[in-house]
């Protein structure tokens, strides 16, 4: 049975003029050479983790972390002044992760994070940081981009669970489920909540770069049915780390929970972790990932057209650097994320239809289609590579305008 401390730890933060506290939990051996450090996900609280450190405390021998971030849990609220948002939580967390060392009984010691969704995002930015010296990082459930289309889905999943429709919210109800202040309910639906720099493209926004120098390890739980980590995120990780830093969760959703597969995984890499996987080779076509082979098959024969695409947007925003650094995330759309369910459906769909479609035109479909009167559209040649291209790129035109039409730019 997991138990949750009654009297969790305390951390006094030491910002200018802040009085308030995170609490954590903190099990193990405080003159272990190892730290594990769980940092929750959007709405999530240090409980989330609760069977992992449990299992750690009998069966490891490692110092293991859960905090509570600010207004969640034991954690206290900010102040009417104050804005939770993820630059706050990233300074926040980068205080504890230096008082976590300094009072620590062993030295040197490295240090582990393990962040679900929004926590493996600040997992990133707190590695990026050398003076943090972080050894190695574990992401639940999130990988190295976010397509806008997830971001959509998962709020529109919320809007039909925990967080209904915006015209039905009972944001005291919901916050005292949940064990978070009201104010970081509010605070999630606002597009400013995300405040980090990062790249986007006309896919997602893009976090590779964040970690691009870091030297340690960075392994991937992905959840089967996540709308966040999907195919697309498996195959861009495989590109950069060995499929022995990867596990997928069978049959669970957004984010993977903490069963005894997960934990076994996080626990196999805390020991003896080599100080970069980079140099190791990228999923080789002998190796078999525990991932859904179709789909990576699915992502991988993408059209030459979408490549081509995705390079000219790429050296677009190189060309203009006043492009990269988009904030706040959602400020060009007219729809907030909380009531952007019915768009969010849309999106998934639209992107489910194109993949298909994709996936299953063949010569002879096009020798048809051709004859139907769309050679206008098609070149003239015997090479059916070339003509699958350009229907390829007709459909994806299709998706960026049927993407544009659900959202109406701010007037």
């Amino acid at each position: 049975m997991v138990t949750k401390p009654e009297n969790p730890n305390l951390f006094a933060v030491g910002h200018p003029g802040a009085n308030r506290t995170l609490a954590y939990s903190d099990i193990g051996d405080k003159h272990s050479d190892e730290i594990l450090i769980c940092i929750p996900g959007l709405l999530e609280t240090r409980d989330t983790f609760a069977p992992l450190l449990e299992k750690i405390k009998t069966s490891f021998t490692c110092r293991a972390i859960s905090v509570d971030l600010c207004g969640r849990g034991d954690s206290q609220p900010l102040s009417q002044s104050d804005v939770y948002s993820m630059k706050l939580y990233l300074s926040d967390l980068e205080l504890f992760l230096s008082h976590i060392k300094e009072t620590h009984l062993s030295k040197p010691v490295k240090i582990h994070l393990l962040g679900t969704s929004m926590g493996g995002i600040l997992a990133m930015y707190l590695a990026a940081a050398r003076h943090n010296e972080v050894s190695s990082v574990i992401l639940n459930d999130v990988g190295f981009s976010l397509a806008w289309w997830s971001i959509y889905k998962l709020y529109g999943t919320m809007s039909k669970g925990a967080l209904k429709t915006a015209a039905s919210l009972d944001i005291s109800h919901i916050a005292s489920s949940l064990s978070v202040s009201p104010e970081v309910i509010r605070a999630v639906q606002d597009p400013a909540h995300f405040d980090l720099p990062f790249k986007s493209d006309l896919m997602g926004m893009r976090f590779a770069n964040v970690v691009f120098e870091f030297k340690g390890s960075i392994s991937l739980i992905h959840a089967q049915d996540s709308v966040i980590c999907t195919a697309i995120q498996v195959d861009e990780f495989l590109k950069l780390y060995p499929p022995s830093n990867l596990l997928e969760v069978p049959n669970v959703g957004h984010p993977a929970p903490y069963n005894d597969l997960v934990c076994d995984f996080v626990m196999s890499k805390l020991t003896n972790t080599p100080a970069s996987d980079k140099s190791l080779p990228k999923a080789a076509p002998n190796l078999t990932p525990p991932v859904r082979l179709e789909l990576i098959q699915k992502t991988k024969e993408a059209s030459v057209a979408q490549r081509e695409e995705d390079s000219k947007a790429k050296a677009e925003l190189a060309a203009k650097p006043e492009l990269v650094e988009q904030l706040p995330l959602f400020k060009s759309l007219a729809v907030y994320p909380v009531a952007a369910s019915e768009a969010a459906q849309k999106l998934v769909d639209i992107n489910t239809q194109i993949l298909d479609q994709l996936e299953y035109i063949q010569p002879a479909k096009v020798a048809n289609t051709t004859a139907e009167g769309a050679a206008s559209v098609v070149p003239t040649t015997n090479d059916p590579g070339v003509v699958v291209s350009k229907l390829n790129q007709s459909l994806l035109n299709k998706w960026r305008a049927a993407v544009t039409g659900l959202f109406r730019p701010k007037e």
